[in-house]
């Protein structure tokens, strides 16, 4: 799996299972140095899925217990819509996968995006990243 697609997927699918906003749980990932695991055990296991990745990630944080409900379930439109806007920034910005992402993550355009109550998983990847840059 392409690092940038991997990032995004795993920051994606735990804030799913954890119901927390994609862009704390990116902020937690890089914190914990939990990014540079995911890339290093994708070059060392890169058949593995989602379900592997979270199952590594639970054991490093070694979260007691999932959310009992779930506010974050578009997280599949949000690998897709993600995926592509870090690659639009880092395209323009001659960024690597984790420093694009983490341009993207720390945005509060990110912060709007991860929540399902404001719709913004539905909009375009051009009208995403276009509120990015304007931040």
């Amino acid at each position: 799996m392409e690092q940038k697609t991997l990032i995004v997927s795993c920051v994606e699918y735990y804030s799913f299972l954890k119901n927390i906003p994609a862009n704390k749980v990116f902020l937690s990932f890089r914190q914990a140095s939990i990014l540079t695991m995911l890339l290093e055990s994708n070059t060392n296991f890169p058949e593995m899925d989602l379900d592997f990745y979270a199952g590594m990630i639970d054991g490093v944080i070694s979260i007691e217990s999932d959310a009992e409900e779930n506010e974050y379930l578009h997280y599949k439109e949000r690998i897709s819509l993600v995926s592509q806007v870090a690659s639009m920034l880092e395209k323009k910005h001659h960024l690597d996968a984790v420093e694009a992402c983490a341009m993207y993550y720390e945005s509060h355009t990110a912060e709007m995006v991860s929540e399902d109550s404001t719709g913004y998983y539905q909009k375009m990847a051009e009208e995403i990243f276009a509120m990015v840059e304007a931040e």
